[in-house]
């Protein structure tokens, strides 16, 4: 196997480490709900969400990486990320690029 794909592979299971603690901080964060004041459990709940949304884009970042170190083809392998934003923005989609919004000055009247 060449040099690209062992780091390939070595990076894909250094995400997948990454991704277990991230799983173990939002686990805590789940536990430490119990102490959140009534008033701000919904508030806290839908930024929790995040940690969801961290953790499939960090699984989709290692099975790409262990596909492409395993001499899978690149289309191939980003067809298989079930995240589509993330797809479109590790395929080069222009598509993928943020749109126009009324907070950087621009208006958008149609997108």
């Amino acid at each position: 196997m060449d040099r690209h794909r062992l780091l390939l592979v070595a990076a894909s299971q250094e995400i997948a480490d990454i991704r277990r603690d991230a799983a173990s901080l939002s686990d805590l964060a789940s536990e430490l709900m119990a102490f959140c004041p009534e008033g701000a459990k919904r508030s806290a709940l839908i930024r929790m969400q995040a940690f969801d949304l961290l953790i499939q884009r960090l699984d989709g970042l290692s099975e790409l990486s262990a596909a492409l170190g395993a001499g899978v083809p690149v289309e191939t392998a980003l067809h298989g990320l079930l995240l589509v934003d993330q797809r479109r923005r590790l395929s080069a989609d222009p598509r993928a690029l943020p749109h126009p919004s009324s907070s950087d000055g621009s208006v958008l009247l149609f997108d």
